[in-house]
């Protein structure tokens, strides 16, 4: 059920519906090689949450699509925040879910440059009165699909089997024609146990990592109805758990007088 499409009383029968339970796609505006759009990973996550809330009631706001993209840069079509702003804004958009009676927040990422500040956020959280639950979905369907590759490269960015899944929820925003003949791979390495801030981009600046070659709209079929099952399941605990909310809240007291 899409917030943004849904009357008032709409919005209070689907509250009552989902059980409370509103989730967050966060994505990205950035460069994804010469064949897939700039939105490509808010495009999906919100695709995934739309899909997952059909089979498990949800509720699913509209997606961010500006986020953590300073790494992208050097390429056109990155939006990027601050992140104390972006930490701040993400932030507000629960509080105000929250406020309007949703008390169980799932926040669904879809964009890797996101992996670092979500989490770190979720930490604060800790330290926060807050009044609802909050949830950071982790997905590592993409990986335990790696059967489907037909490509032996790396699959990073704009590779094989985003470029399926592209393929299949999008499949008039690619531009396959437009696909660089070679494989997007590393160019050079960071120096050994290290990272750098240019690391990534040093490596891929054009913003494909993998072999898109092999893409078909099939696989990416397979692999979206895998992603839409677990978040479902993921729903579907996050209804049932009753145990989060109140360690918040125990936290929230127990951090005021610390032994």
């Amino acid at each position: 059920m899409r917030w943004e499409c849904l009357t008032g009383p709409q919005l209070l029968r689907a509250r009552e519906a989902s059980a409370g339970v509103c989730l967050v796609p966060i994505g990205s505006l950035e460069k994804h090689g010469t064949h897939m759009p700039t939105g490509t990973d808010t495009l999906t996550a919100h695709a995934l949450c739309l899909a997952a809330a059909e089979r498990e009631t949800a509720v699913v706001v509209p997606p961010l699509y500006y986020t953590h993209v300073r790494e992208m840069k050097n390429n056109i079509g990155a939006i990027a925040l601050d992140t104390p702003v972006l930490m701040q804004m993400a932030e507000i958009l629960c509080d105000e879910i929250a406020r309007n009676g949703f008390h169980k927040i799932i926040l669904v990422n879809g964009h890797g440059g996101n992996r670092a500040w979500l989490p770190l956020m979720m930490m604060d959280y800790g330290d926060k009165d807050k009044g609802y639950a909050i949830y950071m979905y982790r997905d590592n369907t993409m990986a335990s699909m790696s059967h489907l590759r037909e490509s032996s490269v790396h699959e990073g960015h704009a590779g094989e089997l985003e470029a399926s899944l592209g393929l299949h929820l999008f499949p008039e925003y690619m531009d396959m024609a437009a696909l660089a003949p070679e494989p997007g791979l590393p160019n050079g390495l960071p120096p050994v146990s290290s990272y750098t801030p240019v690391e990534w981009v040093s490596m891929y600046p054009d913003a494909y990592a993998g072999d898109a070659q092999p893409a078909k709209a099939e696989k990416g079929r397979i692999l979206f109805d895998e992603m839409v099952h677990r978040l479902a399941d993921c729903i579907r605990a996050v209804k049932q758990d009753e145990d989060t909310l109140a360690k918040m809240q125990w936290f929230s007291k127990a951090k005021r007088s610390p032994r």
